[in-house]
């Protein structure tokens, strides 16, 4: 086979990777979660890609601030309320949410992987419903960040039941939660 016809088979098979994975994380959150993302609009794969590297470089440095705690739900609450408050001047801003996807393949047994999750755009504000329902039940990071980068945050919970927010943006050192 020719390197063309090669490379050109591998794009078509990574973009209907893409695209059965898309559809796959619309069913799923809509049938596990009652969520409806059908009419939201998907970042290119590529940005998408590009994007979660960067949330977890950025995570990496000093100029984050984190909190972390025993799983507690109503902890788990003020925290987020905390964070969409501060971020409330941004809420009619577009931004890139990575709904936490993993174990959805595995209740389903149609295991679909991409190398990095896909991201959605929206509006803060409405974000912040599906984060509500989702933080309650994750399978992996709930990423939200914005489209230029300015302040974001990553949602986690690691095997023992910890809950870490890392989180990033204007002026966040000088406020207390």
């Amino acid at each position: 086979m020719s390197d063309s016809r090669k490379s050109r088979l591998e794009k078509l098979l990574k973009q209907n990777k893409i695209k059965q994975a898309k559809k796959q994380l619309v069913d799923d959150l809509l049938k596990y979660h009652a969520i409806d993302i059908s009419d939201k609009v998907f970042v290119d794969f590529e940005v998408s890609e590009d994007v979660h590297k960067k949330v977890y470089k950025q995570i990496k440095t000093d100029k984050i601030d984190v909190f972390k705690f025993p799983y507690d739900e109503e902890t788990l609450k003020l925290k987020i309320d905390f964070l969409f408050d501060y971020y409330k001047i941004y809420e009619n801003e577009n931004i890139l949410f990575y709904p936490s996807t993993f174990g959805f393949y595995f209740r389903s047994s149609n295991q679909l992987y991409l190398n990095y999750p896909q991201a959605i755009t929206l509006p803060l504000k409405e974000c912040k419903r599906f984060v509500q329902k989702l933080m309650l039940e994750m399978h992996d990071d709930l990423v939200i960040v914005s489209g230029n980068f300015n302040y974001g945050f990553v949602l986690s919970e690691d095997e023992y039941s910890d809950v870490t927010i890392e989180y990033w943006g204007p002026d966040l050192h000088n406020k207390d939660a």
